[in-house]
């Protein structure tokens, strides 16, 4: 792990984080460009826009191993962006032919669609590793869809809850997190290519075949229109993935909460060192927790980045680019390292149904106030029984008194044992449980289905 400053941490060791910075360094990002170089050559030497006999040559050096990144530096610190120094070094290495090479590209055509190849294949790990985040979630709603817990209400007892639903809510929130991340992924998907200003006015005439060969060759998705001032799909990625983010950290906040000594009803997998104190050896911290949660922290500042990247001026703006790709490759790495995280600390969560118990014994019967003000309503109407509970509440506070004992105190009638009942208060919401269940059947089956098709569609 680094230990610079500026290392994001435990996050930086997760195989998701590893996998996404890979993508991003420059081997991966240069490995981009080569992949458009080489798929608008194919693309325009198909229909004669360069000579056929120069496709072979330019195919041959797009390759990373030809590549001297040394000297790409050194052009790029130069120019301000490395495809004009990538390009005159293709170039060299064709020889005769290598005049065709970007021809009629420009280079944020280039770096545009390196940024989305990156994001798709950055991205495609990421939603390949959910269902190891939302399945054992599944597992937690069903397995204890019927173990009373506290429900908490600003972080207060308020009523009983099977713990079950609240996984289930975790579990409904991330699904529909990842969703969006795939639309959002699937709009943004798009090749650029549109020379100078978007116009193809260089190509006389062949320039929308070329781009849609060029998308073909790509797997992308062709805009209806050049988008290099319209950076609305980029904008709405990032939001997607700061809001699967946060989704993630909702749920690693309530497990580092309920880890917290007093409520002991959680814990995050034990490992040999993992959440030691320096100087409190009893602790175990909430470390996967923790960084998780600084994740999400980290990247919710993205989509407000990305939309001051909308504003850019008439047809190539200025002073946008390299910070709308380093926001958004930031955010997907601590996306990926998050979900690698998620998926261990689901792997092996204490659950402590004791603890669960005991908690809710603890006020006494309070945390059945509102089942009892219901039952007291029959009699007394909801406003008075209301203020009935409220009154009792602060007794039983004061003295320790047993709720039901200071009911019969006050009212003289006895409570039935089934309104003290954990038990059958919980039966309410298995409903939606069971909804959520369903929900992430049919998501899991979709998914099978859509990567079917993607495997039959994308070229490897």
């Amino acid at each position: 792990m680094s230990l610079a400053s500026t290392a994001p941490g435990l996050l930086s060791q997760t195989a998701g984080y590893k996998r996404a910075a890979e993508i991003f360094g420059e081997a991966g990002t240069v490995g981009a460009y080569l992949r458009f170089e080489a798929a608008l050559a194919e693309a325009e030497g198909g229909i004669g826009v360069i000579p056929c006999e120069a496709v072979a040559p330019i195919l041959a050096v797009c390759r990373r191993e030809r590549i001297d990144f040394d000297l790409l530096r050194t052009g790029s610190a130069m120019v301000g962006y490395p495809i004009v120094p990538l390009v005159s070094m293709l170039a060299e290495l064709v020889g005769e032919h290598g005049r065709w090479v970007h021809y009629g590209a420009t280079t944020q055509d280039v770096m545009d669609t390196a940024q989305v190849l990156q994001l798709r294949a950055a991205l495609a790990g990421v939603l390949a590793d959910l269902p190891r985040v939302e399945r054992p979630l599944a597992d937690l709603c069903d397995t204890y869809r019927r173990t009373p817990m506290a429900g908490r209400s600003k972080l207060q007892h308020g009523v009983p809850v099977p713990f079950g639903y609240k996984a289930a809510v975790w579990l409904d929130q991330i699904m529909r997190a990842r969703a969006g991340l795939t639309r959002a992924l699937d709009e943004a998907s798009m090749v650029q290519f549109g020379g100078a200003v978007g116009t193809l006015a260089s190509l006389r005439g062949t320039g929308m075949e070329v781009r849609r060969r060029l998308a073909k060759g790509l797997a992308l998705a062709e805009p209806s229109i050049s988008w290099h001032v319209s950076r609305d799909r980029m904008t709405a990625l990032s939001a997607s993935i700061a809001t699967l983010l946060a989704a993630l950290a909702k749920m690693a906040g309530d497990i580092a909460h309920l880890m917290s000594t007093e409520i002991g009803e959680l814990r995050e997998p034990a490992a040999k060192g993992r959440g030691s104190s320096s100087t409190m050896p009893q602790k175990r911290n909430p470390v996967i927790c923790e960084a998780i949660l600084e994740a999400a922290r980290d990247v919710r500042h993205a989509p407000t980045v990305l939309l001051e990247a909308m504003l850019q001026e008439q047809e190539r703006g200025i002073g946008h680019g390299y910070r709308e790709r380093r926001v958004l490759c930031d955010a997907v790495q601590h996306l990926a390292g998050a979900v690698s995280l998620a998926d261990e600390l689901l792997a092996g969560l204490e659950v402590n149904e004791a603890r669960m118990r005991s908690n809710l014994e603890m006020t006494k019967g309070l945390i059945h106030s509102e089942a009892v003000m219901i039952h007291l309503s029959d009699s007394f109407g909801r406003i008075k029984a209301h203020h009935l509970l409220h009154e009792i509440s602060h007794r039983v506070g004061e003295t320790g008194i047993d709720l039901g004992a200071a009911i019969e105190d006050a009212t003289g009638m006895p409570l039935p044992r089934y309104v003290l009942d954990a038990r059958i208060q919980i039966e309410a919401p298995q409903d939606m449980i069971d909804m959520v269940l369903e929900d992430f059947s049919r998501e899991i089956e979709n998914a099978g289905r859509v990567e079917t098709i993607r495997q039959r569609e994308i070229p490897t």
